[in-house]
């Protein structure tokens, strides 16, 4: 690259799909199709400590439904989540607005692994 600096080229989806980091240390794997939205949570442990799945229903940038802890985790909760996406034709991350059950994770962001490198301008 003759000593140019380079940076990784991501970009945001343009809806939920994919895997995304929160900060409660877990993964999530969701799959959005049309205004429905799911999710298997794992805690960084595998999911040992907690296992969660999630469904609900994207209005424009909110996302609302009920999530339940799986008998894969130690934990045993379950309760209701209220989500803000942000981006615009995008999806840049979501923030947890409201929630019951004791849900740990507030804020998600899709990590950047792409390994192709573009030069810095």
């Amino acid at each position: 690259m003759n000593g140019t600096p380079a940076h990784a080229l991501c970009a945001a989806p343009p809806d939920l799909n994919g895997t995304w980091r929160a900060n409660d240390g877990g993964t999530y794997h969701v799959r959005q199709i049309g205004t429905q939205v799911w999710w298997v949570g794992l805690s960084s442990d595998g999911g040992k400590s907690w296992t969660n799945v999630f469904h609900g229903t994207r209005t424009g940038n909110t996302v609302t439904g009920s999530w339940a802890d799986t008998p894969r985790g130690a934990a045993r909760s379950s309760g209701t989540l209220t989500l803000k996406l942000s981006g615009v034709n995008a999806v840049l991350g979501f923030k947890r607005t409201a929630a019951t059950g004791g849900f740990g994770g507030s804020t998600w962001f899709m990590p950047c692994d792409d390994t192709v490198l573009n030069p810095v301008n």
